[in-house]
């Protein structure tokens, strides 16, 4: 066991089952020390050695408190939904070169999510702006058997076997040929891996090398967006 490394526990997964049934800040309010110790310091806990993990890496993921962690309280100024708190348990590590406490929601990165009876780890770059889409889009269109060879390695495919996937247009966008050979990656309109968890390996330090196989395997295709991005 890692010293003073905190697990998450079945009755992490009780506590969001009952504030999904109790969603107000009411019953909340009682139980905030509950939240603390059952979801909140077993989250912190594991942001930290993954951030020891990433720097002996050498890969450039960023794992902290302030990037990392989302709020359990909801933005529910623009929702029907009022319910005040999210019932799940949602870790980012954006991949960004330059070290940064920001958390910008377009940062291609990894995301881990952990609720009653929906567990996985997915990455990639879920709501691109559309100039990172464009600059994703001319650099597939000049350079798509890179990205293929990305996307088809074994480790990447080890990881991630369902592959790259997104939201797609019906036709390939306008600008480019309408018989591209990268038909199919020109008209994602994001780009996700996903693969789920399971509770044995949620409840043990096993989440950690899970994070760092993943964490690798996506790095390349990462650095893809980023490159094209930051060109």
């Amino acid at each position: 066991m890692l010293e003073n490394y905190s697990v998450f526990t079945p009755a992490s997964i009780d506590f969001l089952s009952q504030l999904r049934e109790n969603n107000t800040k009411e019953w909340f309010a009682e139980r905030k020390s509950d939240y603390e110790q059952l979801v909140k310091q077993p989250s912190l806990s594991l942001i930290s050695v993954m951030n020891e993990r990433f720097e002996d890496l050498g890969v450039p993921y960023i794992s902290s408190p302030k990037a990392s962690m989302f709020r359990i309280h909801r933005d529910t100024r623009f929702s029907k939904n009022k319910a005040p708190y999210k019932t799940n348990i949602g870790l980012f590590f954006p991949y960004i070169r330059q070290k940064t406490e920001k958390k910008p929601i377009e940062a291609p990165g990894l995301y881990v999510h952990i609720e009653p009876n929906e567990m996985f780890i997915g990455g990639g770059l879920y709501m691109p702006t559309p100039e990172q889409l464009r600059a994703i889009r001319e650099r597939i269109a000049d350079e798509w058997k890179d990205l293929e060879a990305i996307i088809k390695h074994p480790l990447f495919l080890n990881e991630f076997p369902d592959g790259l996937r997104g939201e797609q247009l019906q036709r390939i966008p306008r600008g480019f040929p309408a018989d591209h050979a990268a038909g199919d990656l020109l008209r994602l309109k994001q780009y996700l891996v996903m693969c789920t968890l399971n509770q044995g390996q949620i409840f043990t330090e096993q989440i950690i090398d899970v994070i760092e196989a993943k964490s690798l395997a996506l790095a390349p295709l990462l650095e893809y967006f980023v490159e094209a991005i930051e060109q």
